[in-house]
């Protein structure tokens, strides 16, 4: 197979993937908006407003939208910053814990899923794949920084 095919193939599967997520109760939701801002809240911890934007690549603006209904359902709460009353600072209420662990919970069965038409040799070989294709992105990126 030709560089160029494996490459469209990844692409298609990516594409695929996300169409699917889209059928899903929530449409499997933690790849967007406020149920993946839970899902990262939950990896993460408090964090500021400006973290999480970072984090989700979007928008300091579009991240106060998130929250500001995140906030409305009780999901998190933001607080000023002891050092710097200006800073926001992010962290799940109870109620967001817990819709955190059914997203997470959700997520995982969504990966396993995805995942079980391969053997466990498969997804090695398929990780080692993935994460030698990460780390030439990451290369490229730090190399256009200097």
């Amino acid at each position: 197979m030709k560089d160029e095919e494996i490459v469209q193939l990844f692409f298609d599967v990516s594409r695929l993937n996300h169409q699917f997520s889209q059928t899903q109760p929530r449409s499997m939701s933690p790849f967007r908006g406020q149920y993946r801002c839970l899902y990262i809240l939950k990896q993460s911890g408090t964090i500021t407003q400006k973290e999480l934007a970072e984090i989700l690549s979007i928008r300091p603006a579009s991240v106060s939208e998130i929250l500001l209904r995140m906030e409305q359902k009780g999901w998190v709460r933001r607080t000023a910053s002891g050092k710097d009353k200006r800073i926001s600072l992010i962290s799940l209420t109870e109620e967001g814990q817990r819709q955190a662990e059914i997203i997470c919970a959700d997520r995982a069965r969504y990966h396993s899923n995805m995942l079980s038409e391969l053997t466990e040799s498969d997804k090695e070989h398929f990780a080692i794949a993935l994460q030698k294709i990460k780390a030439y992105y990451i290369s490229m990126m730090e190399d256009k920084k200097q």
